[in-house]
């Protein structure tokens, strides 16, 4: 099958967002993420072709179209009775990712964005830089950890969270030293920050705007620095260098598509690359968002997906900017959405 209908399959997939386990023990690849929108929800990684997405499982067959099975050596998804993809791979992550060690150091969060489900577990922690180096060490004796990536919530303050960040960045490097590139994905406001999560030896750098529709961010983030968060980002290309810095866009929250592509414009201009992930309304926080969003939160469509792909990918290659330069979080991993250069 040919990658552009391969790609479609993806973003089907992506519409959909969980998928249903025929044979439950595929449950034993499954991980459940303790950062993010989709924090609590268990799912897993499939491939085919060159292609890789994560769903989140589905405990009853009324809550997706898909289906998982095993077939013969293999598996292959199905949407009804039909045969949707053969020769699909279930890939087992390292931590939290195939291919990369991608840790969150610390649970909750000071902030309370609607769509991210982290404040709502009931699971606390932090993790010691020991503990960081200690999961990773274990990760790659398995063999073909390629990357680390280091997230947090925000614990305190931003200044006692960065801390811990550059506490584990500085270890990682004295203990396995620089041929492993790591990226580092905090909440970060202040350039002094920035250029201290680099100089520990921090490769990648990627700080979330989530979205450039300024009443959307009032409604669903009210507690964060935007402004300062943009400037941040800015910064940060000055440090880490093109092709080294990234950030979310989410797509579903009720902006327009107009609203989108100047939001990755301004990016692309200041050398950032974004990654255009759909909204993932958990459970924990679908009244939140519908309260926050007045009812326009909603999982995008497949067909919205592909178009601002395909339309950021021409924005992207204007400014010779590349996705596939980066070795480690999203844009390595392509898993949670339609990555331009990558995918289309």
């Amino acid at each position: 099958m040919k990658s552009t209908a391969l790609v479609r399959k993806k973003a089907l997939l992506l519409e959909a967002g969980a998928i249903h386990l025929l044979n439950p023990e595929l449950s034993a690849h499954a991980e459940r993420p303790s950062a993010g929108p989709d924090a609590g929800l268990k799912g897993f990684y499939l491939g085919f072709g060159r292609h890789r997405v994560r769903m989140t499982i589905a405990q009853n067959l009324s809550e997706t179209p898909f289906k998982l099975k095993r077939e013969g050596e293999g598996y292959s998804i199905m949407r009804g009775e039909s045969t949707f993809l053969r020769n699909v791979t279930v890939e087992t992550p390292f931590l939290h990712s195939p291919n990369q060690a991608f840790i969150n150091l610390a649970s909750p969060c000071i902030f309370n964005c609607k769509f991210c489900a982290t404040p709502k577990l009931k699971i606390r922690f932090t993790l010691s830089p020991r503990k960081v180096l200690a999961l990773i060490k274990s990760a790659m004796r398995r063999g073909g950890v390629e990357g680390i990536a280091l997230t947090s919530g925000v614990i305190d303050s931003e200044e006692k969270t960065i801390k811990l960040m550059v506490d584990a960045v500085r270890l990682i490097r004295e203990e396995l030293g620089h041929e492993i590139p790591i990226g580092v994905e905090p909440y970060v406001t202040k350039k002094s920050h920035i250029d201290e999560l680099y100089s520990v030896g921090s490769d990648e750098m990627k700080i979330n705007v989530e979205s450039f529709d300024r009443e959307i961010i009032k409604a669903v983030c009210p507690d964060i620095n935007y402004d300062k968060i943009l400037s941040a980002l800015e910064y940060s290309v000055n440090v880490f260098g093109k092709n080294r810095v990234c950030s979310n866009i989410l797509i579903g929250l009720g902006e327009s598509d107009d609203n989108v592509l100047h939001g990755l414009e301004w990016m692309a201009e200041r050398g950032v690359v974004a990654n255009l992930r759909p909204l993932l309304i958990n459970p924990l926080r679908r009244q939140d968002l519908a309260e926050a969003t007045q009812g326009r939160a909603a999982r995008p469509s497949a067909a919205r997906m592909l178009k601002l792909a395909l339309s950021y990918k021409s924005i992207l290659e204007k400014r010779e900017l590349k996705t596939f330069m980066f070795k480690t979080m999203c844009h390595k991993c392509t898993g949670c959405e339609i990555t331009p250069q990558q995918d289309v």
